[in-house]
């Protein structure tokens, strides 16, 4: 790869959750170890396919690469800076230029707000554009390159379909225009005819773009369309890294020979 320095790496993350407590005092008393030891990076441009069942620590790494959980060790870099140490300014270029997309687009969104409300929301939190005009502009421009109808600014969250609301949720994580979107099980929720439809909005949104997909699902077929490489999860811990073809088609590891076992099997 001609980047020497990815633009988003984890080092050595490893994540503990406490499962149980002693009595009275209320110290850890068993721990559940979700992340062993895991390094991964990502450079401008690419996506990288998380793939895993449930409980494999897909999700929790993408939580910690994005900031919304703390590793129990181990440091996250964003740009080479260690975002534990970054001053304001950096944290801030991080914080915009890292953006998400859930499973569950309604339950991240607050049903009182209008459609134009919640995309122009980061626009308005990370400080990038005040000026009412230009925000309006920006948010309708997003609903059209998500494929929404103009009329679906006014709306709420409940008027829409599932998959309306994550083609907004899309246009929410790209008005900003980040670096990179953490895409979390984001078509998992919807119907088949719908899942195709999102996924080839995304790869045509990231070509116009040039934005980087960090794309976490359990399904290795859906990771294999979307992912230049592949990173196979099993247990907190990586069993399998490639390119998407090296991984889908020529899988090493027992787990992963599973995953692509059982996605031909759905078919």
């Amino acid at each position: 790869m001609a980047q020497t320095r990815p633009l988003l790496s984890g080092h050595n993350l490893s994540k503990e959750f406490v499962v149980e407590r002693k009595a009275v005092i209320g110290t850890p008393k068993k721990m559940f170890k979700a992340l062993h030891q895991v390094s991964f990076a990502i450079y401008e441009g690419e996506t990288v396919g998380i793939v895993g069942e449930s409980g494999s620590g897909k999700s929790t790494l993408g939580e910690i690469l994005g900031g919304l959980r703390e590793p129990s060790q181990g440091q996250v870099f964003y740009d080479g800076v260690d975002i534990k140490h970054m001053d304001q300014e950096q944290y801030k270029r991080y914080r915009k230029n890292l953006q998400f997309i859930f499973q569950d687009p309604k339950g991240s969104m607050n049903p009182h707000f209008r459609i134009r409300e919640i995309i122009a929301e980061p626009l308005i939190t990370l400080g990038i554009c005040r000026d009412k005009r230009e925000i309006k502009q920006r948010v309708e421009a997003m609903i059209s390159q998500v494929g929404l109808e103009e009329g679906t600014a006014d709306k709420y969250p409940g008027e829409l379909s599932g998959g309306q609301c994550q083609r907004v949720a899309i246009a929410r994580a790209l008005v900003v225009n980040p670096k990179i979107i953490i895409c979390d099980e984001p078509v998992s929720a919807l119907d088949v005819s719908v899942q195709a439809q999102i996924l080839n909005l995304l790869k045509d949104l990231q070509k116009q773009h040039k934005n980087a997909y960090i794309f976490i699902s359990h399904d290795i077929g859906v990771v294999n369309y979307m992912a230049d490489r592949i990173v196979v999860m099993n247990r907190g811990s990586i069993v399998e890294t490639g390119t998407a073809e090296q991984v889908f088609k020529h899988p090493v590891d027992p787990y992963t020979q599973k995953l692509v076992a059982s996605s031909f099997a759905s078919l």
